[in-house]
C-alpha cells in the first residue's frame, strides 16, 4: 500500500534551522569584536625640560711633586753610579727627616743615554758623555711645607723640579655636592617657568647627568717662584689655589 508522508513534518526542521542560525548570529561567530574607546581617558601630560648647573670650590688636600736627579759622566756606568749616590741624598730627606711612607715615593722614570757633540761643518757627531736621569713622584699632604721640601730636595741632590700638581682625595664627595646643587638649580628654573605659565611643578619624570668636571691644579717649572737661597734664604713659593668642581644635569618635570 502506498504511504504519503504528511507535509507538516518539515515545519519543526525548518524551525530548528532558524533557531540555530539565530544562536550563531547572537554569539558573533565569524565576526570581529568591536570595542568602544573612551577618548576622555587618554590625557597628554604637560612637561617642562630644564638644565641645571652646580658649581663649588674645593681646597686641595694632596700634592704630587715631580722631581728628578740628573748625573753626567764619561761612561754610562759612571753616570748611573753618580746618579745613585745623589739619589741617596733624596732618600735621607724623604724617609729620615720627613718620615714619608714608601708608597708616597715612587719612581716614574729612569734612563741612561749618550750625549753627542755635533759638527756643523761636516754633520758628524761623537759621544761626549752619558746622562743618567731618575724621575720620582712624591705624594705629600703637608701643603704648607711644599716650598721648604723642594728646597731641601734640591740641596740634597734633586737638580730638576718638573712641577707640582694639587688635587683632592675627596673628589667623589665634591662631585655629589655639585650634583645636588645642579638639581636644586634645575628645580628653581622649572618652578619659575611653570609659575610664568600659570602652573606648578608636580614631579620629576627623567634625569640625565651630562657631566661632572673638577681637574687638578698643575704648576710647571716656570710657574713656581724659586728664590735665591744664598741671597735672602727665602723658601720656594708655591700657591695651592682652589679646585673648581662643576656638574650639569637635564631634568624633565611634569606640570599641573
Amino acid at each position: 500500500m502506498l504511504m504519503i508522508k504528511p507535509k507538516w513534518v518539515l515545519v519543526p526542521v525548518l524551525a530548528l534551522a532558524v533557531g540555530v542560525g539565530a544562536l550563531i548570529g547572537a554569539n558573533g561567530f565569524g565576526k570581529n569584536e568591536v570595542h568602544a574607546v573612551d577618548n576622555g581617558s587618554v590625557v597628554q601630560k604637560s612637561t617642562i625640560t630644564v638644565s641645571g648647573t652646580g658649581k663649588l670650590e674645593a681646597a686641595p688636600d694632596v700634592a704630587y711633586l715631580s722631581v728628578a736627579v740628573e748625573a753626567r759622566a764619561a761612561t754610562a756606568k759612571e753616570a748611573q753610579s753618580k746618579n745613585a749616590t745623589q739619589f741617596e741624598g733624596l732618600k735621607k730627606v724623604l724617609f729620615d727627616k720627613y718620615k714619608m711612607n714608601a708608597k708616597d715615593v715612587k719612581t716614574i722614570g729612569f734612563y741612561v743615554q749618550a750625549e753627542y757633540d755635533y759638527s756643523s761643518k761636516d754633520g758628524s757627531s761623537k759621544i761626549k758623555g752619558y746622562l743618567a736621569v731618575h724621575n720620582i713622584q712624591i705624594t705629600t699632604r703637608n701643603l704648607d711645607g711644599i716650598g721648604k721640601l723642594l728646597d731641601e730636595l734640591s740641596a740634597s741632590g734633586a737638580n730638576r723640579v718638573d712641577g707640582v700638581q694639587f688635587n683632592t682625595e675627596k673628589q667623589e664627595q665634591y662631585e655629589i655636592q655639585a650634583l645636588e646643587k645642579a638639581m636644586a638649580n634645575a628645580k628653581a628654573k622649572a618652578s619659575a617657568l611653570a609659575k610664568a605659565a600659570g602652573k606648578q611643578v608636580k614631579e620629576v619624570i627623567s634625569i640625565s647627568q651630562n657631566g661632572v668636571s673638577g681637574g687638578p691644579i698643575y704648576y710647571g717649572r716656570g710657574e713656581m717662584a724659586a728664590s735665591d737661597a744664598a741671597a735672602d734664604k727665602a723658601e720656594t713659593s708655591v700657591q695651592t689655589g682652589v679646585i673648581n668642581v662643576s656638574a650639569d644635569v637635564t631634568v624633565v618635570y611634569e606640570m599641573q
